[in-house]
């Protein structure tokens, strides 16, 4: 067994894409948007347990459709059922490791061209650190507005769009699960923070995009035909 967990939360339904099914289901070449992000993971090693979350009316649907697609054990993926938010879906997953864990790296269902490298960068950040998360520098000019009016300028240099992977030791990270009870939806980092302890940023990939609206779909085909 592996020291390292990988949890893939895929059980929002993302509402934003319009759609009737869940959007990690939606094709991209001819196959769905969470095939890629799972194959992503099993490109950089093949030595984790890797627990996907879903609604438990998706199950059937994912050992349908999209198992057959790999060629690896047909034991290899455990299926966690999802809970009303996004955190009370990672703490399920995080939850049904096995004893082996020590670290977990937690990846969206909806970003499906992450790297290898990236992977691999928020896995040795976290080993030293214990806690990380991945970011790009913000592009453009952000600005605090209150009733239309802008009233602050930030500084550039000192901001990052956070994006997952995001790797921590587990104990940690199921702690930071455990105490925060706040109704306040936070990334898993940002519940690390919570508890008072440090999260190491490591460079992000402006290719990692999550796919959210129907606009997304154009380009993150376009990448990953330059991959293929």
């Amino acid at each position: 067994m592996s020291e390292i967990g990988v949890l893939i939360p895929a059980a929002g339904r993302g509402s934003r894409m319009e759609k009737n099914i869940n959007k990690q289901f939606l094709n991209l070449l001819g196959k769905p948007i969470l095939y890629y992000t799972i194959k992503s993971f099993l490109d950089w090693r093949n030595d984790f347990e890797i627990n996907i979350v879903l609604s438990p009316s998706e199950f059937k649907y994912f050992e349908d459709k999209l198992k057959p697609l790999f060629s690896c054990s047909e034991n290899r993926f455990n299926l966690i059922a999802g809970g009303n938010s996004r955190q009370e879906s990672v703490y399920n997953g995080l939850k049904n490791f096995s004893e082996e864990v020590k670290y977990v790296i937690i990846h969206d269902g909806a970003r499906p061209l992450v790297s290898n490298d990236l992977i691999e960068s928020c896995y040795q950040a976290a080993r030293e650190h214990d806690a990380a998360s991945c970011g790009v520098r913000v592009k453009d000019t952000i600005k605090i507005v209150k009733d239309s009016f802008s009233k602050e300028t930030l500084d550039r240099d000192s901001l990052r769009a956070i994006q997952t992977p995001q790797a921590f030791k587990l104990d940690l990270i199921k702690r930071a699960h455990q105490v925060y009870k706040k109704d306040k939806a936070l990334d898993d980092a940002s519940l690390v923070e919570e508890l008072g302890e440090r999260v190491y940023i490591v460079s992000g990939d402006y290719n990692n995009f999550k796919i959210t609206t129907p606009e997304d779909l154009k380009p993150a085909e376009m990448i990953l035909k330059e991959r293929i």
